[in-house]
């Protein structure tokens, strides 16, 4: 068989096998990718990674929707099929956004079927109202212009290439970027802990009102941590909406917490932190993609958890819950998910805007954002550990101490050191505080370091 008649006889049965994946799920979408290069030769190192790299996307980012999956190579090159649990209007709507917004979705045929009426249907971009496909040379219609030939193999094959290479570029900046932007989350947790007095947390003097770990403890936590908080980061760095990210950095959150309690000896330091550190780290970098000013980073982060507090649904039917759930039952508190909900409020609308060009040195300046946070926060920590009579109790020392100045006077640096004593007595302990300072740390340094007028410029040629 000559290579033509091999690849006509491969398409065919690619097609049959679209139809046989349908007649199978008539109640799914079936979505096929293939590569969009002319000639008959398919596949090279750039078109087969291409196809790749919109595979593992589709995968990552629409997994909850995808029921079955396959990839295989061909004379047409690596062809992938999913099956979608999503109606087909919806799938192609997504598809749509790949094909236009990924630097390489030009590169590719990104087809969508049905099973209607007893027969598989593609579903064409005209069926959605929807302007037909770009030349991505010239940007006129891409089907005239394929009829009219009007563009040589050489100069379409050369925009492969060029695609293909600022794709592999920006991906480097973005892993610098990630990096960058992790080490910052990485100083934030240390910071968080190496902060005293703290009023019952561990620090670096005393494990505080906490028996079964220290600052060590807390130090490998953190450093476990952190690479998971870079991947996430990347995950935000994304055109994808912010639900989905928020379903992708779940998962990764969930196996985070796994190696945390490997290296904590099945001590929990960091549950909550990696919650809210890895909605923030995606989240800042959704902005930095979108190339937002900061405060938009807060519509963001309410946009990726919007369906956050149907975690609380149907809490009757389930057999062990979380401690969450618990005081959510118990107190009626949404605690971290409310919080996040409400876009971080407390940070955005107060604790950033008021010390982020604060003249205090490191320490002061995190007992006194600690100090605000536990005078304005429901801190459930403190309500699991002991009751609502204590968290008020807490809430009320918190402003007393505020009022006499806090750590700018020395009657309120005085009543913090007797504080840190009488709460260990009491085994207070404000944890919810404690990962709300280290994401206070994070986003005002964060800031600092990408928002001003000097560095916007780094976050906008990325």
């Amino acid at each position: 068989m000559d290579f033509i008649s091999a690849f006509l006889f491969d398409r065919d049965k690619r097609v049959a096998y679209q139809e046989d994946l349908l007649k199978k799920n008539k109640d799914k979408t079936l979505v096929t990718i293939r590569i969009n290069y002319p000639g008959i030769e398919k596949s090279n190192y750039i078109t087969d990674d291409i196809v790749n790299i919109i595979y593992n996307d589709i995968l990552t980012y629409y997994g909850k929707f995808i029921v079955f999956e396959d990839k295989y190579k061909n004379k047409e090159g690596i062809v992938a099929h999913f099956l979608f649990d999503l109606d087909f209007v919806n799938v192609k709507k997504e598809m749509i956004n790949v094909e236009e917004e990924h630097i390489l979705g030009r590169c590719l045929d990104i087809d969508v079927y049905a099973y209607k009426n007893d027969k598989v249907i593609g579903i064409s971009r005209s069926d959605l109202f929807k302007k037909p496909r770009k030349c991505f040379i010239c940007d006129l219609d891409a089907k005239l212009c394929s009829r009219a030939q009007t563009h040589t193999m050489e100069e379409i094959k050369n925009y492969f290439e060029v695609a293909y290479k600022e794709y592999k570029e920006m991906e480097k900046e973005i892993d610098s970027l990630s990096y960058e932007v992790s080490q910052e989350a990485f100083k934030a947790m240390i910071s968080e802990v190496s902060t005293f007095p703290s009023f019952g947390l561990v620090s670096p003097v005393s494990s505080g009102s906490h028996k079964d770990m220290d600052y060590y403890t807390f130090l490998n936590s953190a450093i476990t941590i952190t690479p998971f908080l870079k991947e996430m980061f990347k995950i935000g760095y994304s055109y994808y909406l912010p639900e989905y990210i928020f379903d992708v950095i779940r998962n990764i959150g969930k196996e985070c917490e796994e190696k945390m309690f490997e290296a904590t000896n099945n001590i929990n330091t960091h549950k909550g932190m990696i919650f809210l550190m890895g909605i923030c780290m995606s989240a800042i970098g959704k902005n930095m993609y979108y190339k937002n000013e900061f405060y938009e980073m807060q519509e963001i982060i309410k946009s990726m958890v919007k369906n956050i507090l149907d975690d609380f649904k149907d809490l009757h039917k389930k057999e062990k819950l979380t401690h969450g759930e618990k005081l959510y039952l118990d107190y009626g508190f949404t605690g971290i998910r409310g919080q996040v909900q409400d876009g971080l409020a407390v940070l955005f609308d107060h604790i950033i805007y008021e010390y982020e060009n604060s003249k205090l040195k490191e320490n002061d300046l995190y007992i006194q954002i600690l100090i605000e946070l536990m005078a304005r926060v429901e801190d459930s920590t403190i309500v699991y550990r002991h009751d609502i009579d204590i968290l008020r109790k807490v809430q009320e020392d918190a402003k007393n101490l505020l009022s006499i100045g806090g750590v700018f006077t020395k009657e309120g640096r005085d009543k913090c050191h007797e504080l840190e004593k009488d709460y260990i007595d009491l085994n207070i302990s404000p944890g919810g505080c404690a990962d709300l300072l280290a994401i206070s740390i994070l986003l005002i340094n964060i800031k600092k370091k990408f928002y001003n007028d000097l560095n916007k410029k780094n976050i906008t040629e990325n």
